[in-house]
């Protein structure tokens, strides 16, 4: 039994570390881009008429549309569930760090 348990933390360590790995050699590649966000073009559109119309930016909009919902926005997360967990390793390192805290 603690062999089996041995192996299972040691296959999730492995996993977490190529998970991470991944992240890390993909967050260089989108550096560039890290403050551009994509919009739905009729979104665009519908958001520049507004902005038109409001004498501001569709980037003043959208800033306050993400301001209003951070604030409405419920600061308590879902309970990760195990398979969530088995298939984003990251999430245990999350949880061990939120036990930490």
């Amino acid at each position: 039994m603690a062999n089996t348990y041995k192996r299972f933390i040691q296959n999730q360590f492995e996993k977490v570390k190529s998970t991470a790995s991944e992240f890390i050699s993909t967050r260089s590649e989108e550096d560039d881009d890290e403050s551009l966000i994509e919009l739905n073009p009729q979104y665009y559109v519908e958001l520049k008429e507004i902005a038109d119309m409001q004498h501001t930016t569709v980037q003043a909009l959208v800033n306050g549309i993400i301001v209003q919902y951070l604030t409405s926005a419920p600061h308590e997360l879902a309970p990760i569930s195990v398979a969530q967990k088995e298939e984003n390793p990251l999430l245990y390192l999350d949880g061990i760090c939120k036990l930490k805290n």
